[in-house]
C-alpha cells in the first residue's frame, strides 16, 4: 500500500481535471459548507452516482483556498483494504511529520463501509484529533448505519447522493434552462432531452449513446452490486434470487411485492425473499414505496410497491410506468394510498400531506382521473392534489378541493412539489 498513489496533488498542488468534474452536483454545496464544521460527513448512495468524484472536488476545492496539499489525505478502501492505523501511521510520518492532533487536517475515505469496524476506528481519530476533518463515503446503507448508530452519534452527519436529477443531467450536458416564461420556446428540446435522460442516471453516462448507457448500468451497476458489493456486504449466498427479483422490479415498476406469492413461484421460503429485497433496497438499487392507511395515516408493512431507484435501472416498456418511475425518483416518494379499489400512486407527507396522480398520456384527463385523489382528499380533509401529465396544464375544483394538472417535463425544471425529506 502506498498512500503517495492517492494523494497526487502532494507533488503537483492540484487535482487532475478528469478526477474533478468542473460541474458539481447539487450535494456538492452542502458539503463544502460543512468543511468548516467538526463533523464526520457520511456521503452514502448508489454505486456510481459520483461519490469519489464529489470527494475529489471538495478536495479541489480545499486547494484553491490555499490549503496546503500535505494537510489533505484521500484514501479508497474499494481499491486497498488496509487497515486505517497503518495510513495514518504512514502519513504522521512521511508526509505530516508530526502528529495530527497537533494540525488542522482533511481526511478522505472512500467506500469506508469495506474497512471491518470502521465506526469504531473512526470515532477514535475524530475524538483524539480535535483538528481533523473527517469525510467518509460508502455504497451500503445498512452497514454505513447499523454500524454508526451509536458509535457517532452526535458525531456523524449523513447524506444521501442519488441518481442525478433531471436539472443535474442538463447541467451537466452544458445545456441552459430557460426561462419559465420562455418554456413553450424550448418545450420541444426540454422533452427530447427527458426522453435521453431516462436512460441516463449516472454522470458518466451523460454523454453516451444509448446502448452504451444502457450497458454501463447493466453492468458496473446492477450486476456488480448483485455479484459484488451484496455478497460482501450482507449474508446472502443466492445471488439468483437477487438477479431475478431486480429484474422483476425493473420490468415492472410499481409492482406490489407480495413475500407470499414470491415464495411459492420462486420456491424461496418467505424470509429469504424478504431479505434479498431489503438487501437490493439497502445497496440504493430499488425503493419501497409502502401503503398508508388508517385514519393517521400510518404505514401498513404489507402491500409494499417496488421501483427501481431511477428509470435508467428500469427495462419496463411500458411509458406510463417509466414516468412513474421518473416522478418517484425526483420527489423521493416514499408513500403511496390504497383504499376500496382507489389508488394515489404517492403520497407526501412532510409540513402538509400531499397526494400525486401520474397520467401521462395524450388523452386529455377526465373527471374519472381524479377520483381517487378527491376520494383521498375527502378521507383525509386534504385540499389539494397534483396530477401530473404529458400535455395537460389546468386546475380541476370539487367541494373545495382543487387538484392541479401539470406536465412532467416543466414541472421538472421549476415547480418541483415538496420532496419527502
Amino acid at each position: 500500500m502506498d498512500i503517495f498513489e492517492f494523494n497526487p496533488w502532494w507533488e503537483t498542488g492540484s487535482v487532475e481535471k478528469e478526477f474533478s468534474r468542473e460541474v458539481k452536483r447539487d450535494l456538492f454545496t452542502a458539503l463544502k459548507g460543512n468543511l468548516g464544521r467538526k463533523t464526520i460527513d457520511a456521503v452514502v448512495g448508489l454505486r456510481r452516482v459520483g461519490k469519489t468524484t464529489l470527494m475529489y472536488q471538495l478536495i479541489d476545492h480545499l486547494l484553491n483556498q490555499g490549503v496546503d496539499s500535505r494537510q489533505i489525505l484521500y484514501f479508497s478502501f474499494d481499491i486497498e483494504k488496509e487497515d486505517l492505523k497503518k495510513i495514518i501511521d504512514q502519513y504522521e510520518e512521511k508526509v505530516l511529520g508530526n502528529r495530527l492532533r497537533d494540525r488542522k487536517a482533511y481526511l478522505f475515505l472512500d467506500e469506508i463501509h469495506k474497512l471491518q469496524r470502521w465506526a469504531d476506528k473512526v470515532k477514535v481519530l475524530y475524538d483524539l484529533n480535535p483538528r481533523l476533518k473527517i469525510v467518509v463515503s460508502g455504497s451500503a446503507s445498512l452497514n454505513l448505519m447499523r454500524e454508526s448508530r451509536e458509535s457517532l452519534a452526535g458525531r456523524a452527519k449523513f447524506f444521501h447522493l442519488k441518481p442525478l436529477r433531471f436539472t443535474e443531467f442538463l447541467k451537466l450536458r452544458g445545456e441552459k434552462i430557460p426561462p419559465e416564461d420562455e418554456f413553450y420556446i424550448h418545450e420541444k428540446r426540454i422533452r427530447i432531452l427527458m426522453r435521453k435522460f431516462l436512460l441516463r442516471g449516472f454522470p458518466q453516462t451523460v454523454d453516451m449513446r444509448d446502448r452504451e448507457a444502457q450497458e454501463y448500468v447493466n453492468e458496473l451497476v446492477v450486476e456488480r452490486i448483485i455479484y459484488r458489493d451484496i455478497p460482501e456486504s450482507f449474508s446472502i449466498g443466492d445471488t439468483e434470487l437477487l438477479r431475478i427479483l431486480m429484474r422483476l422490479i425493473s420490468k415492472n415498476p410499481g409492482a406490489i411485492m407480495n413475500i407470499y406469492s414470491l415464495s411459492r413461484d420462486l420456491k424461496r421460503n418467505r424470509k429469504t425473499v424478504r431479505k434479498a429485497l431489503n438487501f437490493l433496497e439497502l445497496s440504493f438499487l430499488i425503493k419501497h414505496v409502502k401503503n398508508l392507511r388508517g385514519s393517521y395515516l400510518a404505514t401498513s408493512r404489507k402491500n409494499k410497491k417496488a421501483y427501481p431507484v431511477h428509470p435508467s435501472l428500469s427495462s419496463s416498456m411500458d411509458e406510463g410506468r417509466t414516468m412513474e418511475t421518473l416522478v418517484r425518483s425526483e420527489i423521493d416518494a416514499e408513500y403511496y394510498w390504497r383504499s376500496g379499489g382507489h389508488e394515489v400512486d404517492f403520497v407526501l407527507k412532510n409540513r402538509e400531506i400531499l397526494p400525486l396522480e401520474v397520467k401521462y398520456r395524450d388523452k386529455e384527463i377526465g373527471k374519472r382521473d381524479l377520483k381517487a385523489l378527491i376520494k383521498f382528499c375527502r378521507r383525509f380533509k386534504v385540499k389539494k392534489g397534483i396530477i401530473y401529465t404529458r400535455n395537460t396544464e389546468r386546475t380541476y375544483e370539487a367541494d373545495g378541493i382543487k387538484i392541479r394538472a401539470e406536465t412532467i417535463p416543466k414541472t421538472l425544471l421549476y415547480s418541483p412539489p415538496i420532496t419527502a425529506h
